[in-house]
């Protein structure tokens, strides 16, 4: 499988037999021009803008008329509201397993992390993403792990770096919960170069004795899971 990153939160993801990708979480802080061409299918975890560019999901969908949307009840409500049809926008819950053009989608979480405890906290999913004996989990805006792992282990782990909800701490306690191949870190659009290099020596194996690769992306990058 291949999975490509995008910028900030979203990443697609090869479907089995050159069917199209499967994107998570195109927003407004990612590059949706080069993620949504090719799509089968999309993934939203939750309805903030930074996780899913309402105008340029609903017009894509209008000029690709077999993707389809899975989202959170909030995300997919946004989405009709802005004009996208509305049995192409799925809803997901937690504990829900999907399929999805020959990859298995194990739905998780339920909250957003929290921001402040005066700020209503949004409805937000993750995302177990099973195919070809490969795998990829997306947390959204949390740090809730899976309910289980595959057996052979999880080979990808996207792990948000940044953001107003979480410390650096947070982040390697997540990482050393969620034992993972790879490690790939997203929703990084509010750090400098400078802050993305600190958080990098941060989480590197040699520094937490991890027994994973670090493998930050520039926005257009792949790599093979």
């Amino acid at each position: 499988m291949q999975l490509t990153f995008h910028g900030h939160a979203c990443v697609s993801l090869g479907l089995p037999d050159g069917g199209g990708t499967l994107v998570i979480d195109p927003g407004t802080f990612s590059d949706t021009a080069a993620a949504l061409p090719g799509a089968a299918a999309v993934l939203i975890t939750h309805d903030h803008p930074d996780h899913v560019d309402v105008p340029v999901v609903v017009e894509h969908l209008g000029s690709a008329p077999d993707i389809q949307v899975w989202a959170t009840t909030p995300a997919a409500d946004a989405l009709r509201a802005g004009g996208a049809p509305a049995d192409r926008v799925h809803e997901v819950a937690p504990g829900q397993v999907l399929e999805i053009a020959g990859v298995r989608v194990t739905v998780g979480g339920g909250d957003h992390a929290v921001i402040h405890p005066e700020i209503p906290r949004a409805v937000n999913v993750t995302y177990l993403v099973e195919t070809d004996g490969a795998s990829v989990f997306h947390p959204g805006d949390s740090y809730e792990a899976p309910a289980s792992l595959p057996a052979a282990g999880l080979d990808v782990l996207l792990l948000p770096v940044a953001g107003p909800w979480m410390k650096l701490s947070e982040a390697i306690d997540f990482t050393r919960s969620v034992p993972a191949r790879t490690v790939v870190p997203i929703h990084e659009a509010l750090l400098s170069e400078i802050g993305l290099t600190i958080v990098g020596a941060r989480l590197d194996t040699a520094r937490l004795s991890g027994d994973y690769t670090y493998s930050r992306l520039q926005a257009g990058e792949s790599l093979t899971v």
